[in-house]
């Protein structure tokens, strides 16, 4: 089994700057999702729908666009299989409920996107996570 490794700079904690396995993939679907689509040079298609959606009304047809974009960009990344997408609006944006499997150590957990109008960047945090070793219904992790 590989293990995939990496680091990044964003965020507040710079004491521990490299990231590893599903941690590393976390961090690059949230890199993923802070690019507003068609920001990125020479790659149009690429980002997501989201950060010019933040004043539109939330309605059933912005809802399934959430859904294919936030959808189209995890599948993009092998390790990750998107089980489902959940957008829903609130306070000062939206929030996005999203179920993923890491595929190489079978690990699927449950997270919460928030998309905020005045922060200009997702924050996350960890809903449930299980593994497949876990009997079912049991979770750890910390809860929103």
């Amino acid at each position: 089994m590989s293990t995939y490794r990496g680091f990044s700079t964003s965020g507040n904690e710079f004491a521990s700057v490299s990231h590893t396995d599903f941690n590393l993939v976390k961090r690059d679907l949230m890199n993923n999702l802070n690019v507003r689509k068609g920001e990125r040079v020479m790659r149009p298609d690429f980002g997501c729908v989201i950060w010019d959606m933040l004043f539109e009304p939330f309605t059933d047809d912005a809802h399934s666009t959430i859904v294919d974009n936030i959808t189209e960009i995890g599948e993009e990344d092998p390790r990750l299989e998107v089980i489902q997408v959940v957008p829903s609006s609130y306070e000062q944006g939206i929030q996005v409920a999203m179920t993923l499997r890491y595929v190489p150590n079978d690990l699927t957990e449950q997270l919460l996107f928030d998309f905020n109008q005045e922060a200009h960047q997702v924050t996350t945090g960890t809903i449930q996570e299980t593994s497949a070793s876990s009997q079912q219904g049991m979770a750890t992790g910390t809860g929103y």
